[in-house]
């Protein structure tokens, strides 16, 4: 009799194991997914898709703008030579064609860039060495992220998300 209580209490103590040990993992699971749909994340993987399709930045910029992931009112407009383009410790040239999507209120950390240029990954790099993730005085960002795909840099500085924190 007392062998049989040891062998339950064991196989209690081994199951609780299991139980505590799943419920971790599953936990380590559901924040890595929960990662994976930042702002940025969510973003860059549709520049990735869209521009696989369509060449044209400006309608690329347009569809991003378009994600349901950004719950803030943004506008895009082109990207002119000697024009001012914030979020950055230096001067940003050196681009054939870039588009900006920004928020209509500039107090939001949120702003991405499609750069068409000659050599991507370094430019990328030099992005990303310069960016200022608190550009705006009152504000700053969580994360950034830089695409590369051919001629294309996508460029983002966003909050992971736009959920209102109650």
């Amino acid at each position: 009799m007392k062998k049989f209580k040891f062998i339950l209490i064991m196989c209690s103590v081994l199951s609780l194991s299991v139980c505590l040990l799943t419920g971790c993992t599953n936990n380590e699971v559901k924040e890595e997914k929960q990662e994976e749909k930042t702002v940025a994340i969510t973003l860059g993987k549709q520049f990735e898709s869209e521009i696989k399709n369509e060449k044209d930045i400006e309608k690329v910029a347009k569809k991003i703008a378009e994600n349901e992931v950004l719950k803030i009112s943004v506008d895009v407009s082109q990207i002119k030579k000697g024009d001012y383009i914030s979020g950055f410790q230096k001067e940003i040239k050196d681009f054939k064609n870039a588009y900006v999507i920004r928020p209509m209120i500039g107090t939001i950390p949120f702003v991405a860039y499609i750069f068409e240029v000659e050599n991507a990954s370094d430019f990328a790099e030099e992005l990303k060495s310069n960016a200022d993730l608190r550009w705006n005085i009152c504000t700053e960002a969580d994360e950034m992220h830089a695409i590369v795909s051919g001629d294309y840099v996508f460029f983002i500085m966003s909050p992971k998300n736009f959920e209102q924190e109650e």
